[in-house]
């Protein structure tokens, strides 16, 4: 990356007004403001900038935490990976998580080595520049939700320089713990709103500079000089869209981040699946959703796993995943027979209504109809039907929401007769949906342990720290660390969840299509 021009500035002793250059692949940078100061217009100089000396056999990966939001305009532009707001916490963590595993990368490539000796070397492979830019940090640091990330981004601004991590902040202010950061920028500048800083800023008295827009004051070799900012664009609103579509015809090595921007549904889905995405979305078996971070496909594979848990918060999406199962595997499988067992509550009766099917709603009546039809014998007093007589029902599909199964007289469905019927269900062309796994009543630990060991892949609709620390802690998922889940996933919002396949131990967190 070449010297970008930022600005200019008043030299007294030379009585001339040079131009301002800097690199943003060797310092760090703060700009500090007051509001309508020109702090974000020196964001977008400095992209506008970047873009217009883009060398394509450099890698440059621009990741903006757009925490003042006045960036979005700016996120289609080439080099940019990621431009997220502060309206989805999960898109932030992938940014940290991404930059992490980029300094990874450099660090193998460097191999000991300072970034700037290898980034201007004539080696063939060479390190990636990664900026981190924060619009508004003051914002992001006083925000509870991202506390894990300080002493993460605090070795970045220390560190990250020699293994090719660059770091842009605006402030309003010093405010917010913004001061432990200030030792690792060596470019500053301070614009219009900022006079009672300047002290704390540079160190040194600097006279208040004139009341204008776009300009502040910086030290030059040692001196405080007042700057004037380069605005990026005369008429950003038309020159900005032209712009944006040449650079966009450059071929770049940049790696670009999707980020979701409200419900996921089946018309948006291929705005929102990763462009890296090789193989063809297998359509024999549902598809539930995509993954946060990868944006690929999370598909339930009908020919592996026959027994599915759903577990959740109320009012948090459940039926909602219900319906996009039942209607891909309808989609996918037509010649299926659906058994739905719902209790008086009725929540199924909407999905038996377009799906059809069998409709049974007492312990009693499913037993006797799993006897009738040659599913499984009925057990009354302890004892097995004798005459029962097994039938060939290849291709059911058991939808299981009476919240009776999880009280005592549903026991012995859980501990006898789902056990045998989902260790038959590969040959027997059966699938069990669990939609709604509640605690099993009054303590009763080996029915519970009987459902666990039945499942083979769950979903969660709740945040699952949370949920593993208190009444998941005997779920499918007790085994799991709630601190390390805590540090690891955000909270989630309306249509966010979890997919574990519990076989090969895989978690991911998903965004659900919305069926409706």
């Amino acid at each position: 990356m070449r010297n970008l021009a930022i600005g200019i500035y008043d030299d007294l002793d030379n009585q001339t007004q040079p131009v301002m250059y800097v690199n943003p692949a060797l310092c760090n940078m703060i700009v500090f403001g007051g509001h309508m100061s020109g702090k974000t217009t020196f964001i977008k100089t400095l992209l506008v900038h970047m873009h217009e000396n883009i060398d394509p056999s450099l890698e440059t990966d621009i990741y903006i935490l757009d925490f003042g939001g006045n960036l979005g305009q700016y996120k289609g532009l080439n080099l940019v990976s990621a431009c997220f707001d502060n309206s989805n916490e999960e898109n932030i963590r992938r940014i940290f998580r991404t930059v992490e595993d980029k300094v990874e990368k450099n660090v193998k490539i460097l191999a000991s080595r300072q970034f700037q000796e290898v980034y201007y070397s004539d080696e063939q492979k060479k390190p990636a520049h990664i900026m981190l830019i924060i619009d508004n940090v003051n914002s992001f640091l006083s925000d509870e939700r991202y506390e894990t990330y300080h002493d993460t981004l605090i070795k970045l601004c220390r560190e990250g320089l020699s293994k090719g991590v660059s770091v842009v902040f605006t402030a309003s202010d010093l405010s917010g713990g913004v001061s432990r950061y200030l030792g690792s920028f060596e470019m500053k500048f301070a614009l219009e709103g900022s006079a009672d800083k300047y002290v704390d800023i540079f160190g040194q008295r600097v006279s208040e500079p004139m009341r204008n827009s776009g300009r502040g004051v910086t030290i030059v070799n040692g001196k405080p000089r007042e700057i004037q900012i380069f605005l990026p664009f005369m008429d950003e609103k038309k020159e900005l869209p032209e712009f944006t579509e040449n650079t966009l015809k450059i071929k770049t090595l940049t790696q670009h981040l999707k980020g979701f921007d409200g419900d996921l549904t089946e018309d948006n889905f291929f705005e929102f699946i990763a462009d890296s995405i090789e193989e063809e979305i297998d359509t024999e078996n549902p598809v539930v959703g995509l993954d946060y971070y990868d944006h690929l496909p999370v598909t339930v594979n009908m020919h592996d796993i026959h027994s599915v848990a759903i577990y959740g918060k109320k009012k948090f999406g459940k039926t909602n995943l219900l319906k996009v199962l039942i209607r891909s595997i309808r989609r996918s499988h037509p010649e299926y027979r659906f058994i739905f067992f719902d209790d008086g509550r009725k929540e199924l009766e909407e999905i038996y209504q377009e799906t059809g099917g069998t409709y049974i709603t007492s312990l009693d009546e499913f037993s006797e109809f799993l006897d009738s039809k040659g599913y499984f014998a009925k057990m009354e007093r302890g004892v097995i039907n004798k005459d029962f007589v097994e039938k060939d029902n290849f291709g059911t599909v058991f939808v299981l929401q009476n919240k009776m199964l999880f009280q005592a007289n549903g026991a012995q469905l859980l501990k006898n007769v789902f056990p045998r019927m989902i260790a038959s269900a590969e040959e027997k062309g059966f699938w069990f949906i669990f939609s709604d796994v509640r605690k099993v009543g009054n303590n009763d630990r080996d029915t519970e342990s009987s459902l666990n060991n039945s499942i083979a892949a769950a979903f969660l609709l709740d945040n699952i720290s949370e949920f593993v620390s208190d009444r998941g802690s005997r779920s499918v998922f007790g085994e799991m660390d709630p601190k390390e889940l805590k540090s690891e996933y955000a909270r989630c919002s309306v249509g966010d969840g979890y997919y574990y396949d519990i076989e090969s131990d895989d978690l991911k967190k998903i965004k659900i299509i919305k069926a409706d």
